[in-house]
Order: C-alpha cells, then structure tokens, then sequence
C-alpha cells in the first residue's frame, strides 16, 4: 500500500479547512503592525538599516499573513505562498479588498525545494508551518539559504510542554474517530468536550483555545493531521545545525532569555535551557517564536537611535496620514507582540515619532529603533539525555500511586532536576522558592490544581516529594498491558459515555482504548493513578 506524503495530507486539510477563518473586511491599523515592518526585525535582530525594498518571503501564508505583512511593509515585494490554493485564494481576495498590490501569490510545497520562489529574501516569515513539513531540519537550512546575508527568518513553532493539552485533546479526537476528512467532525468534537466536567484541564485547554469557536480553528488545533512540539533544546539544536542563531526572540518580557535567566537565578545558561524551563513550567504563554539569522552574518550591527519608518514615511495614502494625525492630536494606543499590554502613546510622543526625533521613552516602548536588543546568554547547550527523558515521561508507569498519565508534562518538571543533575539545575524546592515571584498559576475554582507545575505542586508538595523518592516503578509498552483499578467499572463507565454522546461515528473499541479513554475522560480529579 503507497504511503501517502505528509504534504499530501497538510494539503487536503488546509484546502478543505482554509486557516485562519477570518472575515476578509476586518481590518489592521496601519501603525499596529510595526513589529512586523523589515526595518524593526532586522534592527531587533542586530542586522543594521533594512533595504528600502525589501523582499519578503511568507512561506505557509495562510489566509492572513500576507495582508498583515502588506499593512506592515507597503515598500516591500512580497511574495506569499502556501500549499493550499484555497487559502491563497483567500489571500488573495483580502489583499485586493484592501488595496494592497505588493504582494504575489503561489503555491509552492515546502517538502519540494524545485516549488520554492527564486532568489533570496530580506526577510522570510515561516509561522506555525515547519511542524507540518517531513523534515523540519532540511527545510529550516533550506530557508536559511535563501536569506540574503543579513537577512533575518521569523520562525514559530509550538513547544512540546505547553502545548501537551492540544496534544492530549488530539489524542481524545483519534480515540473518538474524529479527523478533518469530516464536515461534521469538529462541531462533534466540541459538543463532546463542552460535556466534560467544568474543572477537566481538557475542558479548560479546549474552551480557552481562540481558535475553538471556529470550525477551521478546531481542525487546526485538534484535528490537525500532522502536528508537534519542540522543546526549548531542540529548537535550539535545530537553528545551531542549520547554521542560524537566535537574534531575537518574539515573546513578551518573562519569556527573554536573559531577564528570566536572572530571576530564575540561571544566569550564564544558555538560550535554549531558559526558554525549555519556561515551557517546561507552563510560564511560556505562547509559543516558540523567534528572528533568527544566518551565523555567518558575524557580529551584530547597532543602530543609533532612528525614528520607525511606518510612522515617519509619506506617500503611504489618506487614511495612513489621518491615523497619525489623530495620533498627534489625541494620543492612542498600540498593541506589542513584544511588549507586556498595550502601549499608551501620548500626543506629545506621538508627535515626536512622526516628526523624526525619538525620545527615550519611544525607544524604551519599542516605538523608534536603535540600542543593542543582544542576548548576553549563550545560544545553545546541549542535552545529552533529553531522548531518555522524554521516553521516560511519555512511558505507561505502573504500580501504586503511579504518575496519572493524564498529567505526565506536569511530573516533567517535577522530576528533571533529579533525574538530571548533569544539567546543574537547582533542586525543586528552591526552584519553587526562585517561580514565587514571577509564576503565574492558572489554577482558579473551579480548578484546585492540573494546569500548571507551580499551582499544582503547592497543593501536593507532600506527594510529590514522596513519589521522587520512589524508584519502584514499572512501565508497560500500552495500555493493552495493563489494568485499571475497578477495570470492569471504568470501562462500562467510558461505553455509557460514548453511547450517549450521538454526534460520534459509531466504531468498535478495544479495551486498551477504551483503558486510555478513561483516563483522558474521568481520572482528571487525581494526580496519581494505580496501574496494575
């Protein structure tokens, strides 16, 4: 039987469930996306003054990006792509319904470097795309080629800890049979979901997704065909061996490396082993974004402070010049994808941006560009243990009192300190002594504990420190292996559940599904599970 290819299966679900599902007159401010203008990202990035035409490459555009990057870059060439025609038409109409003509459209397959557009690029945009391609490695060093030499790859990729719900509710959706190649599936999906009890973390990760309330959104998220995750380590590894680095990274202030690295006292620690301690502690809120550039680029260039070139440039149309003008005359806000909130711009700054003279407050807020953004943190450091860890905490353990399967991101952070110290990480207590004042815990009633490593070890510190000090457990290959306390219950109690649901395919199910269903659905009010 013939394989069928990766991008044959991310074609056939982007072309049936074109993403994001966004109507095409909602609109950008012209001064939102400043963020995403080439100069701000290269000079971010520590590669000096931008060209003054840029060429811009979104490569997986979706039906969003392109206009986004329009708004943002009006001077540049443009040049979108994506596998899926459907999207691209979609694009396509946004930007005409817009008035934005500096964009070109093609369908290219990333997996099949023979599509790609010609020539090199000032800037390359690949955003929640290098998951869904067959080797995330050999079409980041071939993005990387077509950088120019100080050009810069915006890249994002979802992390392996924070994102563990997703995982786990795509999980649920194959155990159920739901997939994209049905209209009806992801409506099943979330009909299904919204029935499990309030204080379910599946619950909570489903209902908080932006994403959920929209058909497309779903399938992207929970139906998705060809996901995964990245930890902080092998994003890192990742870039070093196609011979970029990190230049900046795209999350807001507790995710820089270097501010976290000193309150998490991890100073002189690498990139990489500071951004997977904040995945690892559900601290990332957002996923892995970051401007790389090519290694061979050498040092970084430091610009001296220089007004922002969207608010500063003439010529960009009527409604660009009113919106500064009422900047000036009123003051207003803008939204940072960098930044904690929104910045509150007073006419006076306002006017000080459009007229070309920076401030310090304009410089401080992201406004103007200049100063030196550099991590002083290595790149990258190695993991040598990392296949085992993850092997380790996505194995079945068994016994009494094992870890709940259900919660096995959660015993990650727990227990690697421990299991290794050859990373010099501190012991549990005293990183739960240096997350007091920083963490976030999303724990709230209904919730006690289950959503983050930090909430949920205040309550089960006891336990937790009990079960580290326990080395008797065994593990099972699945869960055909094994038994679950009250066995026969558990699984007429799953059947009763599937039999009510309607809206599921009706399919027969072995009892090491039925087994993992159970665990997915109804042990979410226990930490530790027995497994016999």
């Amino acid at each position: 039987m013939a394989t069928v290819s990766k991008s044959t299966t991310m074609k056939a679900q982007y072309q049936a469930w074109p993403y994001p599902a966004m109507p095409l007159l909602v609109s950008l401010p012209s001064t939102h996306p400043f963020e995403l203008h080439v100069s701000w990202l290269w000079d971010r990035s520590g590669s000096g003054p931008s060209p003054a035409r840029p060429r811009i490459w979104i490569a997986g555009c979706g039906t969003f990006q392109p206009y986004a990057f329009a708004v943002a870059n009006p001077k540049a060439d443009i040049t979108a792509t994506d596998l899926s025609e459907a999207s691209l038409a979609i694009a396509r109409r946004r930007c005409l319904v817009h008035g934005h003509r500096n964009v070109r459209f093609a369908g290219v397959d990333l997996d099949d470097e023979s599509t790609w557009p010609d020539g090199q690029f000032d800037l390359i945009e690949c955003y929640g795309v290098l998951m869904n391609v067959a080797d995330p490695l050999a079409t980041l060093r071939g993005l990387a080629s077509r950088l120019t030499e100080r050009g810069v790859l915006r890249l994002m990729v979802y992390p392996q800890w924070s994102r563990a719900r997703v995982f786990q509710l795509q999980r649920l959706a194959r155990l159920l049979g739901l997939h994209a190649g049905e209209r009806s599936h992801p409506s099943a999906l979330r009909t299904f979901v919204k029935r499990l009890d309030r204080a379910h973390p599946l619950r909570f990760a489903f209902t908080t997704y932006a994403d959920s309330r929209n058909d497309a959104g779903v399938v992207d998220g929970f139906l998705h065909a060809g996901d995964r995750g990245f930890t902080g380590f092998q994003l890192g590894a990742m870039m070093a061996a196609a011979g970029l680095e990190p230049g900046h990274w795209f999350h807001r202030p507790w995710a820089q490396p270097d501010r976290m690295a000193e309150r998490l006292g991890l100073q002189g620690r690498s990139q990489s082993l500071v951004l997977d301690q904040l995945d690892l502690w559900q601290e990332l809120r957002g996923n892995f974004v970051v401007c790389a550039r090519r290694v061979a680029a050498g040092a970084r260039l430091i610009q001296q402070p220089t007004p922002h070139p969207q608010f500063t440039e003439r010529g960009l149309g009527l409604r660009h010049s009113l919106r500064l003008a009422r900047l000036q005359l009123l003051g207003g806000s803008l939204p940072t994808r960098t930044g904690d909130g929104k910045i509150v711009l007073r006419p006076r700054d306002a006017r000080a941006l459009v007229n070309g003279t920076p401030t310090e407050r304009l410089l401080q807020q992201g406004l103007a560009l200049g100063g030196d953004h550099a991590s002083r943190l290595p790149a990258h450091s190695e993991f040598v243990g990392q296949d085992a860890f993850l092997a380790h905490i996505a194995s079945l353990r068994t016994g009494r009192r094992a870890p709940n399967p259900l919660y096995a991101h959660m015993f990650a952070a727990f227990e690697l300190a421990a299991r290794h110290p050859e990373l010099g990480l501190p012991d549990l207590e005293t990183q739960m002594g240096r997350w007091l004042p920083w963490a976030d815990p999303l724990e709230h009633r209904p919730f006690t504990f289950g959503l983050t490593p930090y909430g949920t070890y205040q309550r089960f510190r006891v336990n937790v420190q009990e079960h580290l000090a326990r080395q008797d457990f065994g593990t099972a290959a699945s869960y055909a292996e094994v038994r679950l306390r009250g066995d026969g219950e558990a699984l007429a109690r799953v059947r009763k559940a599937l039999a009510a649901a309607g809206e599921l395919p009706a399919r027969l199910r072995s009892d090491a599904e039925l087994r993992e269903l159970f665990v997915l659905l109804f042990a979410h009010d226990s930490l530790f599970l027995t497994l016999d």
